[in-house]
């Protein structure tokens, strides 16, 4: 008997048979899918609240207020904008008179209130007195005159 030293390459073939079962299952899969979730979601016509307490951050007018971090837990100061006040008496009330004019252009305005997590208190505290007698020297009684304490996360 005389056998082949080389046999005969075969042909290679893919049986795709359970590949378009899968895939066939996999689209029956997502049509029933999708018509579960079209039916969840509802048309529904949602009250608007006629004065939020909460408001997004860009959805008003807002100034913001940064308490300047000093050493051992003190302040450098205050920072409204552009301008700078000093941590005394006389910068606190120069602060509520500025935030006094903006709130006569715009009163509701909101206050935003950024303060370094080694701040004292009782520096922070004085801000939200100025934002108070600002409202009240304002002269408008439909200044609110509330703040907003930012947090930002730290990554």
């Amino acid at each position: 008997m005389i056998r082949e030293k080389h046999p005969k390459p075969e042909p290679i073939a893919a049986n795709l048979t359970p590949m378009i079962d899968v895939v066939f299952l996999l689209i029956v899969f997502f049509v029933l899918v999708s018509q579960i979730v079209e039916v969840e979601n509802a048309d529904l016509d949602l009250p608007r609240p006629q004065d939020p307490a909460s408001v997004g951050p860009g959805e008003q007018a807002r100034v913001v207020i940064n308490v300047l971090p000093g050493s051992g837990g003190d302040v450098s100061g205050y920072r409204m904008g552009t301008r700078r006040y000093v941590a005394d008496t006389a910068g606190l009330h120069a602060l509520a008179t500025s935030l006094a004019t903006m709130y006569r252009d715009n009163p509701a305005l909101g206050v935003n209130l950024r303060a370094d997590r080694r701040t004292d208190y009782r520096w922070v505290e004085p801000v939200f007195e100025a934002v108070s007698a600002a409202a009240r020297l304002s002269g408008r009684e439909d200044v609110q005159g509330r703040v907003n304490l930012v947090v930002v996360r730290e990554p």
